[in-house]
């Protein structure tokens, strides 16, 4: 080995460092929501906000059935009443209306309270709320609960799914049995991601309008079959714009229709002829417009005369027969 001495004029040259592979990107992980130290009462309003729109949309479509279930008391349908879809489409738009008029000032109240208990307790309730919405296990019961009371309804009104009438407390077994096994496990799932914690407030909007629904559609049908009945109408008849209306019937010659000029109820027109209720003889008939003179008519009248009279249930025509 031979040595060379180093000379000042040889430049340096640095050896290059190896390449590096780039690293690969890591999947970001979406954190919780940060706890609101305000008392959460602005996150209270959109949470009631986003499920409105589901509840809206099952709360029409229940009582769309509904009124198929009040004209189907008299043996006829809405159509044959003379009502289109669009009559109907714009009836259960008001009464939709109607109810969020009633649901807003109740939720207000609520929310008032709630803000108020808040600064008595000098945030802590809300400093708890925030904590327990972070919960996912307490959102999923919450979720569970809303869309338990719809099938509680729904059970109670139609029986089980093998067609078995249930008593309240039956139904309500059964309604907790379906919310513990079948949706309080799927709803923590769906608390994982933003887009599944959407679908289940979708889901819980939708089950708990159909509960809520079902509630106003028996109050439907109890009142189609009161005026069956007895000749008087409801509060929910009112809210869906069923009239409860009264008339006279004569001829084209001006002589009664029916016996002693007792009034029918007019259930409606529809090409050219109208459709009434005899409550004499519990018949639903048509009479051409043309050969018809209704006289008297009257919303809810009262038959009592100020409650000095009895009233006999309809079909007392049918007694002598």
């Amino acid at each position: 080995m031979t040595y060379q001495p180093f000379s000042p004029e040889q430049a340096y040259v640095p050896v290059p460092a190896p390449p590096q592979t780039p690293a690969e990107p890591m999947e970001p992980v979406e954190q919780p929501p940060a706890a609101s130290t305000k008392g959460s009462v602005l996150e209270v309003v959109e949470k009631i906000g986003s499920i409105a729109v589901p509840v809206a949309v099952s709360l029409y479509a229940m009582l769309y059935l509904g009124i198929q279930e009040v004209y189907g008391v008299f043996g006829v349908t809405p159509e044959q009443a003379g009502m289109d879809q669009s009559t109907i489409f714009a009836r259960l738009i008001g009464t939709l209306v109607q109810v969020f008029l009633i649901l807003i000032p109740v939720i207000g109240v609520g929310v008032a309270l709630s803000w108020l208990l808040n600064l008595v307790t000098k945030g802590a309730v809300g400093r708890l709320t925030g904590k327990l919405r972070e919960n996912p296990w307490i959102a999923a019961l919450v979720g569970a609960a809303l869309s338990g009371f719809g099938y509680w309804v729904y059970l109670y009104i139609h029986g089980d799914f093998l067609g078995n009438e249930l008593s309240l407390s039956g139904a309500g077994m059964q309604a907790l049995l379906i919310a513990v096994v079948g949706l309080l496990i799927p709803y923590r799932v769906m608390r994982r991601k933003s887009g599944s914690r959407a679908g289940m407030k979708v889901m819980t909007g939708a089950l708990f309008g159909v509960g809520l629904g079902f509630l106003v559609v028996v109050g439907m049908v109890a009142g189609a079959q009161d005026i069956h009945t007895n000749g008087n109408g409801n509060g929910f008849l009112d809210l869906v714009g069923f009239r409860n209306q009264w008339a006279t019937v004569h001829d084209g010659d001006n002589k009664a229709v029916i016996k002693d000029d007792d009034r029918a109820l007019v259930l409606g027109e529809k090409e050219g002829a109208y459709l009434l209720y005899n409550c004499g003889t519990m018949e639903t008939v048509r009479r051409p417009i043309e050969a018809t003179l209704l006289g008297q008519i009257e919303l809810d009248p009262d038959f009592t005369n100020g409650g000095t009279q009895e009233v006999e249930p309809c079909g007392y025509a049918n007694k002598g027969q």
